[in-house]
């Protein structure tokens, strides 16, 4: 008997964090550490892709002192670690909802991914509707 024939070729999707019922379009905190930092660095590369996709992440809190002329005194991120922990990225996130604990408490962060203005330049970052110090 002949071979069935293959099966046409079909796009294979951008890896994406599957959307869970809480309403989080992209959790972080369920993806292994590669995956992770591959997400990460996806929405670095391609933010407009995240523009309005509820985000869940979970690290240690960094802050990082601001320059005076853009308006803000500290910019607060989330930080990813590779597979490896060579390697690390921030998740930028804005919190108005009361005071952040020390630098390095482990965090877990819910919000929306969203485009602001920084010195004339777009940026990007997470505005928490929730901040959990998990340390």
């Amino acid at each position: 008997a002949a071979p069935a024939p293959a099966p046409a070729p079909t796009a294979t999707p951008a890896p994406t964090a599957t959307p869970d019922p809480d309403g989080i379009d992209v959790d972080l905190t369920t993806l292994s550490s590669t995956m992770v930092f591959a997400e990460v660095s996806a929405m670095v590369r391609t933010p407009e892709d995240y523009l309005g996709k509820t985000v869940r992440m979970q690290g240690p809190l960094m802050a990082y002192e601001a320059n005076p002329a853009l308006g803000v005194d500290y910019f607060y991120t989330v930080v990813i670690q590779d597979a490896t922990a060579c390697c690390q990225t921030g998740l930028e996130f804005v919190w108005d909802g009361g005071t952040l604990p020390e630098t390095g408490t482990e965090l877990l962060v819910t919000g929306t991914f969203e485009e602001y203005d920084c010195g004339g330049l777009p940026s990007y970052h997470v505005v928490a509707r929730s901040v959990e110090s998990l340390s």
